[in-house]
């Protein structure tokens, strides 16, 4: 899960810890994950209860958290959750998981065309492409399931309501 993250235009607070329907946005996120994976691993400022990774490279982006999460993975797979994305749901996890294939690098979510690259399962082989990725400076995230060569199973009949992220005063009073 990345929990990083400046948000300047919320003040900087820390969006994992808004409050969405009386909960944190992370309580409704481990609601949703947790039954589904073995561990959850934090990138981002230290959560009590939960592993914490530091980002592999500094102002880099979510990309950074990305590969920390790949390297500290004790499984095959990586679920990737941005900590701002109040409304996804157990079902929608669960589907991603369910398209994990032997030859499969990764699981992604398009609406139309464009994909969202903070909300996917990745196989831990592609930590090589992550890394080398940040190492070249090419930090756009969606750019390693769409640049990189990676076999990608999209999911293309996402609700988009569930893709949904805090980043304005505006979006969170939407919620």
């Amino acid at each position: 899960m990345l929990a990083g993250g400046k948000a300047t235009r919320l003040g900087g607070v820390a969006k994992h810890l808004l409050r969405v329907g009386g909960d944190t946005i992370f309580e409704r996120q481990i609601r949703a994950i947790a039954p589904l994976v073995d561990a959850v691993i934090v990138s981002g400022p230290p959560i009590a209860g939960y592993r914490n990774v530091a980002d592999a490279a500094r102002d880099v982006g979510p990309l950074a958290g990305i590969a920390a999460g790949l390297a500290a993975c004790t499984t095959a797979w990586l679920l990737v959750v941005a900590g701002d994305m109040p409304n996804v749901s157990h079902d929608l996890i669960a589907a991603m998981l369910a398209r994990r294939a032997p030859d499969i690098d990764a699981i992604g979510i398009r609406l139309g065309t464009l994909p969202q690259p903070l909300l996917c399962v990745l196989h831990v082989r592609t930590r090589e492409v992550v890394d080398r990725c940040v190492a070249a400076g090419r930090y756009k995230a969606s750019g390693v399931l769409t640049d990189e060569g990676l076999r990608v199973a999209w999911l293309d009949d996402v609700e988009p309501f569930l893709l949904a992220n805090i980043n304005t005063p505006d979006d969170l009073a939407e919620h």
